[in-house]
Order: structure tokens, then sequence, then C-alpha cells
């Protein structure tokens, strides 16, 4: 009997352990799934964007700058760390030739724009009158020359010479050549005669016709001289008459030529002579024309423009950072001597990754600190530039922005490294949960909502809005505010 008791007795207290067992289970099962859950409280608050960066500060203006033209150092007028304004001479260069080229071309058109004085036009009539007087003095001694040597040389190569049938002494290779030497025979003697009369009725008035007509009978007479050469010539290669007569016929007739060609030349020099007395009287009659003054003061200006190539000047206020040549250096063309670079103006260059340029905006403000002074130190900047065109750095395409300090300050120099916090966008009072509680799928962005039991919740659809530099993101609908959010579950 004590045995049945005992045997019931654990019995029960098996059952009764079983079910302690059980309920322990359920119970720590939900403790233990509801510290499994993370949760935010969805709260309103302030979404700030910002991309960070890192930059160089340089000097808002700086130029590097060369003569355009070589040339020896005569003075160098600055040195490193001087201030300059813009315009100031900072070097210069040999200009005497240049200098005289603008004397000369200014004292041209000085003499084009003023009026001539009776004196000058009187000088430049005389001069007329002189090449004239030479022109007919010209056509009247090639005349003579010509007619000697038509008498002395030509006809003696002809029988019966002065007759209308003159007859050649020696034979040409056909009988047409011989008998149009015999008509120029014939010719040149009317011809002298037409020529003789020009000469003798000549006067100042008619130079200029006695010239071209002069020019006309010498050109004739050329031609008969020089068919009279070629015969001659022809003759030699032939054995008919002694080689004797052959060579007096050539040398004959090279005296022919000759004495045409002395004539020639001189009333050439003489025709020129009047041609340019009488434009230049012409022209002073007359005054320079608007064209050629004009034409004169742009070579003034050019003369101007190379003398003012002489002078190195600054193109901006600033300070002088390179000044290497030395007076009495020679100096090439478009070779680097002098920089320049604005003093106390700075600015920012950073280049902005390709996947955060389209966040930045001209205008965009930045915190701004600079190593040279520690994390602590803001110097507030502002984006005033953002190149359109990538720059690849390390084989990343990137975007240069550049940046203005708010305010200038004394302590910024050229080539301090510049850590950036540009402030792209702002959302003040707005609802905002951490990003990590938000889940985007294909086609729907969620969020997760805690039950009053804390250990189950419910899906949500929801908007999101700005997504924050700090993690959190802005929602736009979908929540409340005070709404627990799950932003983790174990």
């Amino acid at each position: 009997m004590k045995t049945l008791k005992r045997f019931l007795l654990n019995k029960w207290t098996i059952i009764i352990v079983i079910i302690l067992i059980i309920v322990g289970y359920f119970v720590f099962r939900g403790k233990s799934n509801s510290s499994n859950i993370e949760f935010a409280t969805a709260s309103v608050g302030n979404i700030i964007e910002q991309v960070s960066v890192t930059g160089k500060v340089v000097p808002i203006n700086q130029a590097d700058l060369a003569f355009e033209k070589s040339g020896v150092l005569t003075s160098v007028d600055v040195a490193v760390g001087d201030h300059v304004s813009r315009g100031q001479t900072l070097a210069t260069l040999d200009s005497a030739t240049d200098q005289a080229a603008v004397s000369s071309a200014q004292a041209t058109l000085s003499d084009m724009s003023r009026s001539l004085t009776p004196q000058e036009l009187a000088v430049a009539k005389t001069a007329v009158e002189t090449a004239e007087k030479g022109a007919v003095d010209a056509a009247a001694d090639a005349y003579n020359k010509t007619q000697s040597a038509i008498v002395n040389y030509s006809s003696t190569l002809f029988s019966g010479p002065q007759s209308a049938n003159p007859k050649l002494l020696f034979s040409t290779q056909t009988a047409d050549q011989e008998r149009r030497i015999e008509l120029e025979q014939v010719n040149t003697q009317i011809l002298l005669q037409k020529w003789n009369t020009e000469v003798a009725i000549a006067s100042s008035s008619s130079a200029d016709m006695l010239i071209a007509d002069t020019e006309g009978f010498l050109t004739t007479v050329t031609t008969f001289a020089n068919d009279l050469a070629t015969a001659a010539n022809a003759l030699a290669q032939t054995s008919a008459p002694s080689q004797t007569n052959v060579v007096s016929y050539i040398a004959t007739v090279n005296s022919l030529n000759a004495a045409i060609v002395a004539a020639t030349s001189e009333v050439t020099t003489a025709g020129t002579s009047l041609a340019t007395a009488e434009s230049n009287y012409n022209l002073k009659l007359a005054g320079n024309s608007v064209q050629s003054i004009a034409a004169q003061a742009a070579k003034v200006a050019q003369a101007q423009a190379l003398l003012a190539q002489d002078i190195l000047t600054s193109p901006i206020d600033g300070v002088v950072t390179q000044a290497d040549p030395t007076v009495g250096e020679f100096v090439g063309a478009g070779t680097t001597g002098f920089a320049v670079q604005s003093s106390g103006q700075f600015k920012i260059e950073a280049y902005v990754a390709e996947a955060d340029i389209a966040k930045v905006a001209v205008g965009n403000l930045a915190s701004t600190t600079l190593d040279a002074y520690g994390s602590n130190t803001d110097f507030p900047s502002s984006v005033t530039a953002i190149d359109p065109a990538e720059t690849i750095l390390q084989g990343v395409p990137t975007y240069k922005v550049t940046l203005y300090f708010v305010t200038p300050d004394s302590r910024i120099r050229s080539g301090m490294t510049a850590n950036l916090e540009i402030l792209t966008h702002e959302h003040d009072n707005v609802l905002e949960v951490p990003a990590r509680a938000i889940l985007s799928g294909n086609a729907s962005t969620t969020a997760r909502i805690l039950n009053p039991d804390g250990t189950t919740y419910a899906t949500v659809p929801v908007t999101a809005g700005l997504k924050g530099s700090d993690g959190m993101i802005e929602i736009l609908s979908g929540l409340t505010a005070g709404d627990k959010v799950v932003t983790y579950i174990k």
C-alpha cells in the first residue's frame, strides 16, 4: 500500500514538473522574442544632407607671365613678395628699335595729314618740268644713236640702203626671210624720218607722248636688228660666203644691237623718272586720300603695339610670387619668368565624386576647416561654380567644385588643405526615423510598426523623402510621431 502511494505521489510530481517546464518555456520564449527586436520612435526633427570632400586653397586670381617677344631685359622693377597693382610694370625689354619705328610712323602720318605749302608744291612742279626736259632730251639722243647705228651698221649690209628697193648683201635661209629684212630696212628709213620730225617739234608739254612714240620706234628697230642677227648667225653655219665676211657681218649686227639697247635703256629711264615725278606732283596737289591716311594710322598703331610688347605688366592687383630673370639677360618669347597672385583673396577647389555631384548646387554653403587650424575653427564658404566636364582622378570621374570664403581671413594661405561639409539640402520640422527602418523593394517602400505586445509588428507602406547624412530619413506619409518602427530583428 505504501508502495502504491509512493508511486502515485511521484507520478503527480512528475506531471507538475512537466507543466512548470512548459509554462516556463512559453514565458521565457515571449521575453526572448521581445528582447530580440530593436526599434526606434518616429519623431519630428531636422533632416540635413551634406557632401563631405577635401579640397585645396588657391588664390582667386593668379597669372604666370611672359613677354610676347624675345629681347634683352633692361629693367626688373619688382621682387618676390612685392604688392603690385593692375597695370603696374614688372619688367621691360630693350625698346630702342621699336621706339624709332613708332616715331618714324608717326612722322609720316603727320606729314600725310597736313596741307602742303606753296613752296613744296613748287618743288614738285619743278621736278616734273625737269623730268619732262630729260624725257625730250632722251628721245632726241635715242634718235641720234639709232639713226647713227642704222647708217653705220645696218646700211652697210645692203646695196642701195636708202633706196626703195635695198638688197641684202648675204643670202638668208629662205627668200621670205631675206625679203622681210629688206622691207624692214625700207620701213626703218621711213620710221627715222617720222621720229626726227617728232623730236624737232617736241616740247615739255608733249614729253609723255614723245616718250611713248619713241618706245614704239625702238621696238620696231629692235625687231629689225634681231632679224638681221638671226640671219647673220645662221650664215655662220653655211660655207657659201668667205668666213671673213661672216665674221664681219656678225660684228656689224652686234654693234647695231648694242647701240639700240643703249638707246632703249636711256629712254626707259627717262620715262620712269617722268612718271614718278608726275605721280608725286599729282598726289601732293590732290593731297593724301582718307584711305591712305587711315592706312598710315594703322601702321602707327601696329608700331605702338610692338613697342607695348617690350613692357610686362601685372594683369591683376596682387603679390609677386616669381621674378626670375635678371637685367641684361636674354629672354625668349613665351618663357615664363614672372608670376602674380591675388593678395588675401582665396578660393577652394575640390573634386566631388560622380555619385555626389548631383546633390551639389551653386549657392550651397559649406562648413570648412583647415588642417593648419584644426577641426574646431570654421571658415565658412559657399559654392560658386561647378565644372560641367569631368576630371578623371585615379581612374574615377570627378567634377571640380569652386567655393569662395564667405569672409576674408588673414590666416588663410594658398596651398592649405580644406575639409568641406557642403550643406546640400535641409528640411526642418519633419517626421524622421532611422534610414535602416525603411525597407525598399522592387515596387514598394515599407516600415514595420511594433505592436503594443512588443513581440509582433505590422508592415505598412510609407513614402520617404530626404535622407540625411546622419542616417535619418524623412517620412512623408505612412507613419505618425510616436510610432515605434522596427530597426533590427536578431
